[in-house]
């Protein structure tokens, strides 16, 4: 374990900065972090100031000060404060507007010193650049004013310049690179390229990929950042087995660690509280699902079987087209069995969009308005029925003849407007798209399954091409929301570092399926026992036909989709358990390791006697 006065550097340009996971990484983590270096632990990020007036709480900067003022003098803006997350770990936000104009400079070093070759980048790979540089010079001028060992995590190529300029320079600060993807790999398997394969063949012939690749995908600067970074880190670590292989090589380096992701486990609701939160969370599901469908026909909604996937739009590595296809034999085989209870699928990956589909607005008003009718009806029927039955007086005719004087108008009107959806399908898309449907892989891979919202599909879908929100309206849930009415979570992944959406959909009681090419699928193989643990499912991708894949896929959908409602309830319990194998409070243990060996690593290589 590292000494309790150490201080400990958190570096990602997603700190206070939310951009993808690495942000649900470190933020969750911060506060096992703080039991080991409390007020010695910063968390340094980029600043943007739409963010960081809710990511920042304000604080005077005491010591800290005169840096700070130092490096505005040459254009670099340091916000100071406590990053609003649980711990509230110390925070340094870098603003570098004022400090782009050495863009060309900072480039230039990098290309004599380490052969990085930028000269076709853009800004987004400029902007990331010139702050990393920038928080190299903050670290460095820190290291004048604190007289402790220090160790500084740089996450991804995005910080990975700081770790370069501080090795260059020979500051007396010790360094763990992690690469939570490589840039080239995620490009190769986002375009449909064998990874796997090249990854298994290259490694068997001892073999790196070829530099002239990263050129073909055009990712070539932020691959060489890379590869300098993982050379020059006195530790080198990546976040999964799936990931180390990846980086061995692509990077053309063997990581020295593999820290898996974790979560803070006890933000998340107990298992007694989800089963309460479950039931009215799937009731506000069927109301939409009702308003959705029954326009158009009759639904069983039943206790139905509500399973959803979510995620970047990223068509083949998130393995959308495996769920889709897997969907499509599904839908088939229980319309052979002449199945009656109707399973609905959400698809909630975000894409361009411009607003509600126009129909299924109209339909959600008449349906808001009729609920409002029947609720309003409901007290004077409940009295006009009693009086009624003390009266004698009470028969079918009387209570519809009470009904038709009341609100004859009223209901005709809305059943007009509900018959003339009659004969047609459901949308398959919630929402307007900013470009034709034809052009939307998803929709098109839908309806080459013939999956089209029939009557007759006893598998029902809406892609919801948004994130989700209780302020939308439509479906006017969050995700969170979303999961604790699902009874299962699918996540097919390709390609999948490591996979903070199963973990998530697990610990809110959701049934999840995973793979055995994603990192946490990974993980999960070696930690829980398959044969009796069934809230996480672990897919088969590796080495195996499409075809099984999608056979395999549709028959754990299947299995649970047949599933009486105790099994279910059973599996989602299991699934609250094992998800608990991810906490912070189990893995954090491995960054302390970490921090320990770039410590050890770097003294030696200084020639200093480690403590």
């Amino acid at each position: 374990m590292p000494k309790k006065d150490s201080h400990f550097f958190e570096v990602s340009f997603e700190v206070g900065n939310k951009v993808g996971g690495i942000y649900a990484v470190i933020s969750s983590k911060a506060a096992e972090m703080l039991k080991t270096y409390g007020n010695n632990y910063y968390a340094i990020g980029f600043y943007d100031r739409s963010k960081a007036q809710y990511e920042l709480i304000s604080k005077d900067a005491g010591i800290l000060r005169p840096v700070f003022d130092d490096l505005d003098k040459e254009g670099i803006k340091c916000y100071y404060g406590l990053w609003n997350i649980p711990g509230k770990p110390r925070c340094i936000l870098l603003d570098v507007k004022d400090f782009m104009h050495k863009c060309n400079d900072i480039k230039k070093y990098l290309w004599e010193t380490h052969k990085i070759d930028s000269l076709e980048s853009d800004s987004w790979f400029e902007e990331p650049v010139v702050w990393s540089y920038a928080v190299g010079l903050l670290l460095e001028r820190l290291r004048g004013i604190l007289d402790s060992d220090m160790v500084a995590q740089f996450h991804e190529w995005m910080a990975g310049v700081a770790l370069l300029y501080l090795k260059d320079k020979n500051v007396d600060i010790a360094s763990v690179f992690t690469v939570h993807a490589t840039m080239l790999g995620r490009s190769i398997a986002g375009t449909g390229g064998d990874l796997e394969k090249m990854i298994a063949e290259g490694l068997a012939k001892k073999k790196t990929v070829d530099r002239k690749v990263a050129y073909d995908y055009h990712v070539q600067a932020k691959h060489q950042t890379e590869i300098a970074c993982a050379k020059n880190s006195d530790v080198f670590s990546t976040v999964s087995t799936a990931t180390a292989s990846e980086a061995e090589f692509i990077i053309g380096k063997k990581p020295d660690m593999v820290l898996p992701n974790g979560l803070d486990m006890q933000k998340f609701p107990s298992m007694e509280k989800l089963s309460y939160q479950h039931k009215i969370e799937k009731d506000r599901f069927l109301s939409f699902l009702s308003a959705y469908f029954e326009p158009y026909y009759n639904v069983n909604l039943k206790d139905p079987r509500i399973m959803f996937i979510s995620g970047r739009y990223e068509y083949h590595n998130k393995g959308l087209d495996v769920f889709i296809d897997a969907l499509g034999k599904l839908n088939e085989k229980l319309k052979k069995e002449k199945y009656t209870q109707h399973t609905f699928a959400i698809i909630a990956i975000p894409s361009d969009v411009r607003g509600e589909n126009l129909e299924l607005l109209e339909n959600f008003s008449l349906y808001s308005e009729l609920e409002d009718h029947v609720d309003e009806i409901l007290p004077a029927l409940k009295w006009n029925i009693i009086r009624s039955l003390t009266h004698g007086e009470y028969t079918h005719k009387t209570l519809l003849e009470y009904l038709d004087s009341q609100y004859a108008k009223t209901f005709k009107r809305i059943s007009l407007a509900f018959k003339s959806r009659a004969g047609k399908n459901p949308p398959l898309c919630a929402l307007q798209l900013n470009y034709p449907e034809k052009d939307d892989s998803i929709l098109e891979r839908l309806k080459h399954n013939g999956l089209f919202n029939r009557e007759e599909d006893i598998v029902k879908v809406i892609l919801y091409p948004a994130y989700l929100s209780s302020a939308d309206r439509l479906l006017s849930m969050d995700y969170n929301s979303m999961l604790v009415a699902s009874s299962l979570a699918v996540f097919p992944s390709y390609y999948e570092p490591w996979g903070y959406t199963p973990v998530e959909s697990a610990a809110h009681g959701c049934i999840s399926v995973t793979t055995d090419l994603a990192g946490f699928g990974q993980y999960m193989m070696r930690n829980m026992d398959e044969k009796k643990d069934k809230g996480i499912r672990i897919l088969r991708r590796s080495g195996k036909k499409y075809n099984e894949i999608v056979s395999d896929l549709s028959d754990i959908i299947y299995e649970v989709t047949t599933m009486s409602e105790q099994e279910i309830i059973m599996q989602k319990h299991n699934a609250k358990q094992l998800s608990m194998l991810t906490g912070w409070d189990r893995l954090a243990t491995e960054y302390m390791k970490a921090h320990r060996m770039a410590l050890a690593r770097h003294k030696k290589r200084c020639g200093m006697k480690s403590t």
